[in-house]
């Protein structure tokens, strides 16, 4: 922990160091795993080329396309105490300053025509030559190479002997659902958890967005962020009590504590905006898929020639030992992503994911409360005003009305009431809803953040979303 700034962050978990060893540049690179993982989905389970469905891509970097304005206020928002801005994380490498500050090193402005010549020319590669490109050829190289210059940790190794793993999602039921969720080190367990508790409660009967409501919808948050930061990690590494936590034992006494007015607040809670894509989709078979790809919030570092910049992932373990999200070689770091599906009678009736960082876990669940509970629509579902809590403050969007602030005050929360309707801190839910009993499918992309909605000829549809 030598050039620790203060601890952790005021509005975060991460540690803090004075010279953001975590959060920008090379020492704060994990290996990428997310394309080694799209490959071994196609190999198992598609039917188009690989290079046609790269093709879209390619040609989207080379036409390029115009910076939105929500991406330039993600740049420029302000940051809590401790946490690079914007333009520090976009003046990391030469590279990435020269895609996206100007002349005068000023952020582009809205509209700006962001072209990516070498990333096209990388997915080009990668287009011909599959994932060995990036993991054992020229690419893997050029990663390499940059990686022992500038003194980061991911090898030549580390690239070549990564390996996909697959673990089996978890299942359990809400309101005679299936909810299938991923599996630890990211917060399918977190969701399913804060479901088991508020399946004993009658959400429905409530009115939506009352001070009732929220109470147990945050309560439920914060003690399933606690054994979060508890047991959550690697589980190649760490025994993580699944079904402990999935227990009707477990659900049961956070309940009585709930009922006793008891709900304690944890001072070590998390929240943080990240560069993350969800997309969910289901077609006319049935099929259905929701997938959540995140950067972090981005390493600022961009290897000369190959146009992506890295993740910064290292921010994400924890640097003290013995705790379940440690820092160990091969090592995965736990993550807020939650795609999701839930099942009703053997059918699909909700594909929904979001990014967003930790926020992701709270906005997939109230998009899955107000269709299952209280009969929304996709689109009405992800709109609808949201909270998120970890244990701090519970974090309430302007259109949760002030009488319901003042009432959830009184029974001993503390709430930040923020000034957006459409709240910036919260995450951007992206749902589909195949109605159980029949109809058209309904899609939803929250308005929150830039992503939107595609019907497919008629066979399927897609919704989608993602922060810079």
């Amino acid at each position: 922990w030598a050039g620790q700034k203060a601890g952790r962050a005021a509005v975060g978990a991460a540690v803090l160091f004075d010279d953001y060893r975590n959060e920008l540049g090379h020492t704060s690179i994990c290996t990428p795993g997310t394309l080694a993982g799209l490959w071994e989905v196609h190999r198992q389970f598609c039917t188009m080329p690989w290079a046609d469905l790269l093709q879209p891509a390619i040609d989207l970097a080379r036409k390029g396309t115009r910076i939105p304005p929500f991406v330039r206020r993600f740049w420029t928002e302000d940051r809590q105490e401790g946490v690079p801005s914007g333009r520090q994380r976009l003046s990391t490498t030469p590279d990435v300053a020269a895609l996206f500050l100007d002349a005068g090193g000023e952020i582009v402005p809205n509209g700006h025509l962001l072209v990516l010549n070498d990333y096209a020319d990388t997915l080009e590669q990668i287009a011909r030559e599959g994932a060995d490109a990036f993991y054992r050829g020229d690419i893997a190289r050029r990663i390499a190479a940059d990686m022992e210059k500038n003194g980061g940790f991911v090898t030549y190794d580390d690239l070549a002997g990564y390996k996909v793993r697959r673990f089996d999602p978890i299942v359990r039921r809400y309101r005679g659902h299936e909810v299938i969720a991923a599996p630890p080190p990211v917060g399918g367990l977190v969701l399913l958890e804060i479901l088991n508790i508020l399946s004993g409660y009658d959400l429905g009967a409530l009115p939506h967005n009352g001070a009732e409501h929220l109470h147990l919808v945050a309560s439920a948050l914060i003690f399933a962020h606690a054994d979060r930061r508890r047991f959550l990690g690697d589980p190649d590494f760490v025994q993580v009590p699944v079904e402990r936590l999935l227990s009707d034992e477990t659900a049961a006494r956070y309940r009585g504590i709930i009922a006793a007015g008891k709900v304690t607040h944890n001072e070590d809670w998390d929240i943080d905006h990240h560069h993350t894509t969800h997309v969910s989709t289901y077609d006319e078979t049935g099929n259905c898929v929701a997938i959540t790809h995140s950067l972090g919030s981005g390493s600022g570092v961009i290897t000369p020639g190959l146009g992506f910049i890295y993740n910064n992932s290292m921010k994400h373990f924890d640097p003290e030992p013995g705790r379940a999200n440690s820092i160990r070689p091969g090592k995965a770091r736990i993550r807020g992503s939650s795609p999701t599906v839930v099942m009703y009678r053997g059918r699909p009736r909700i594909v929904v994911g979001a990014p967003g960082g930790s926020v992701i876990i709270s906005s997939v669940l109230q998009t899955i409360l107000n269709i299952v509970d209280f009969g929304m629509t996709a689109s009405e579902a992800v709109s609808a005003a949201r909270i998120h809590c970890e244990g701090g403050p519970i974090f309430a969007e302007a259109r949760v009305l002030t009488p319901v602030i003042e009432a959830l005050e009184g029974m001993g929360h503390t709430v930040d009431f923020l000034v957006d309707s459409f709240g910036q801190l919260m995450s951007a839910a992206h749902a589909i809803h195949i109605p159980p009993e029949g109809g058209r499918i309904q899609s939803g992309a929250d308005h929150r953040r830039g992503g939107g909605v595609a019907f497919h000829d008629g066979a399927g549809v897609s919704s989608w979303g993602w922060i810079p």
